[in-house]
């Protein structure tokens, strides 16, 4: 988990973000979104649904 996002790897339901996602936190469920995507998303503290309302916003 530490260094998922170095490989471009998110974890897709984390728990703080159950009211977003709607589904319970999955400790084993994580996506690839590249690099780039991965570290920005955890700079801002997005999960998958958020960065890509952020991303339609633009």
């Amino acid at each position: 988990m530490e260094h998922c996002v170095d490989y471009g790897f998110i974890l897709r339901y984390p728990t703080y973000k159950k009211d977003t996602t709607k589904i319970n936190y999955e400790p084993w469920h994580y996506r690839y979104v590249g690099v780039e995507n991965a570290k920005f998303m955890q700079e801002k503290n997005f999960c998958l649904e958020e960065y890509i309302e952020y991303l339609s916003k633009d």
